[in-house]
């Protein structure tokens, strides 16, 4: 068992469900349930009549906790470039999906990328699903992000070994984004084939994604609306909202605490609102009316927008909210605190074996509860007259 992903991680409620993973995993033992987290699959050895469980995480290197966007994070990229755009051409849109869609068709155009992971939507039963894209057409067919979760690595493997993709592009949300970072960044011969064939990655903003029981518990019995009713959903942070927009062109306006209880877990522990990992950010807070904000956060991501402008499938303008943007960049703290918590609970269950650890665990406390020292209490009792008792 992968000690460090399930105290740090599951134990804790703290999985991103990029897939990263599972993905990497070295002895393919990890899958997706419909767990808020992976599950650790039990293999067993049969010696004669006796079948003897295996320990299949020994002598591993666990690649799946050097991808983990949930430990040992890292400092975002700066942004270098930060525009609003709008999709035009062939495929005009104002719409986030639509601004990754055109970007996508002017790298592919290109030959900047060969392929893309890209989030779409069965349109019949509206569950999210990871696909594989190597042509214009697939591309543009694609529903976009729809704010439901699917682990956006699921398909990394497929992309990489079966279909031999050597510049790949990928689309998901900002916890993906780091993970692929990580796995960029880790020294291990193990994941060079990974390191070599990613890109590009672009990011859409992101407040957090939904389970796929909103569609089923709020959606169907809650409001009598059925999938083939439904066109696309539409989150939108800035307001608070989740929108269904209907085949018959109608919308359903759904406030964020009515969605929040379906929201994953692991959500709660992430402030990476703007995709600080990614080569290119998408999402539509700050952006100039009609328009999506675009950021940038490296030359790759400069290039595939300025080539999609080139292409004349994006026009971009410098007119952009940028006191939103800092808002919405600037709340660390929430994490941080977060994840000292986190950091607090285990320290707290070592402490019950370890009396070493007890001190330790209640400095954490005192700090994060902000109550004063043993000292401070101590010297105010001085003072007060009282013997400190």
């Amino acid at each position: 068992m992968p000690k460090r992903l399930e105290q740090e991680v599951w134990a804790l409620d703290r999985c991103a469900g990029c897939g990263a993973c599972v993905a990497v995993c070295n002895k393919g033992v990890l899958y997706w349930d419909t767990a808020q987290h992976p599950l650790l699959e039990t293999r067993q050895k049969t010696l004669g009549l006796t079948r003897i469980p295996l320990d299949t995480c020994s002598f591993c290197p666990v690649l799946c906790e050097v991808s983990c966007p949930r430990l040992d994070t890292r400092t975002p990229l700066l942004a270098r470039r930060t525009v609003s755009a709008r999709a035009i051409g062939l495929l005009p849109s104002a719409e986030p999906n639509g601004v990754i869609r055109s970007l996508l068709v002017a790298a592919r155009s290109a030959g900047m990328i060969d392929g893309v992971i890209v989030p779409d939507m069965d349109p019949w039963s509206l569950k999210l699903r990871m696909r594989i894209a190597t042509t214009i057409e697939q591309i543009v067919d694609g529903l976009g992000f729809q704010g439901l979760w699917t682990p956006a690595l699921d398909v990394l493997n497929e992309a990489i070994f079966d279909y031999q993709l050597r510049n790949l592009a990928i689309v998901g949300t900002p916890c993906a984004a780091e993970a692929v970072r990580k796995i960029q960044a880790a020294d291990t011969e193990r994941l060079s084939a990974y390191r070599s064939a990613v890109r590009l990655v672009v990011s859409s903003f992101c407040a957090g994604v939904t389970m796929p029981g909103l569609v089923a518990e709020l959606l169907e019995e809650g409001m009598g609306i059925t999938p083939d009713m439904v066109r696309r959903l539409k989150a939108t942070p800035a307001d608070g909202t989740l929108t269904v927009v209907l085949w018959d062109g109608s919308e359903r306006q759904i406030p964020a605490t009515t969605v929040e209880p379906y929201t994953r877990h692991g959500c709660a522990r992430c402030d990476d609102y703007l995709g600080g990992w990614a080569d290119v950010a998408v999402g539509t807070l700050g952006a100039a009316e009609g328009h999506t904000t675009l950021i940038t956060r490296s030359r790759i991501g400069n290039q595939a927008v300025e080539n999609a402008v080139r292409f004349k499938l994006l026009e971009v303008v410098d007119e952009v909210d940028s006191a939103a943007l800092e808002r919405a960049s600037a709340d660390k703290g929430r994490r941080e605190r977060a994840q000292a918590f986190d950091e607090l609970t285990l320290l707290a269950l070592d402490a019950l074996a370890d009396p070493q650890k007890r001190a330790e665990a209640r400095a954490l406390f005192a700090r994060l509860y902000r109550l004063p020292s043993q000292t401070a209490r101590k010297e105010d009792a001085v003072h007060a007259g009282c013997t400190g008792c």
